[in-house]
């Protein structure tokens, strides 16, 4: 018996999504995941250059490829590059923005003064709640942000993905 090489090892075409850099050409199947992943590891890399620009970075993220059998191999058919990024000041509104104008002539770190601001507030609203699991939630929350507070009261430096995603997740 004898075995059609363009069908065991077929060649695949690629499109690229509008507006993704890059150049669309096809791949054998048997190199079609080293294809596919070099084309999600440079947007990627792009995500993370966008995020730097923006005075940013990335929390998390992940690329993903679509693998299917295709011919005599395990081929990857499409990709998808997924990433979360923390931007900070990204949801400003008017009001903090005049809070971090007037933090700036304090000459205080930014981020500070918001964990500060949400430390006053996490105790008003433990001082207003009746229900225990929710108080129990809201002091975890104050410990965590009291812990970040003292970081920078000790002159340690926290990563800021870390203050970033305290903040966030207190939101």
């Amino acid at each position: 018996m004898r075995v059609d090489p363009t069908s065991f090892n077929p060649v695949l075409g690629y499109k690229l999504d509008p507006g993704e850099p890059g150049l669309a050409y096809s791949a054998p199947a048997s190199m079609s995941i080293l294809r596919v992943l070099t084309q999600e590891v440079s947007n990627y890399l792009a995500f993370k250059k966008e995020a730097m620009r923006q005075g940013g970075f990335i929390i998390s993220g992940g690329i993903y490829l679509d693998l299917r059998k295709r011919g005599g191999f395990l081929a990857a058919v499409a990709g998808k590059t997924k990433v979360f990024m923390y931007i900070p000041g990204d949801k400003n509104t008017l009001e903090s923005k005049n809070l971090q104008n007037s933090e700036q002539s304090q000459n205080q770190p930014d981020s500070k003064q918001e964990i500060e601001r949400k430390i006053q507030e996490l105790q008003q609203r433990i001082t207003q709640t009746q229900d225990p699991l929710e108080r129990e939630k809201l002091e975890r929350e104050l410990t965590l942000l009291e812990m970040a507070l003292s970081s920078f009261k000790a002159s340690l430096k926290l990563p800021q993905f870390l203050i970033g995603s305290l903040l966030d997740t207190m939101v």
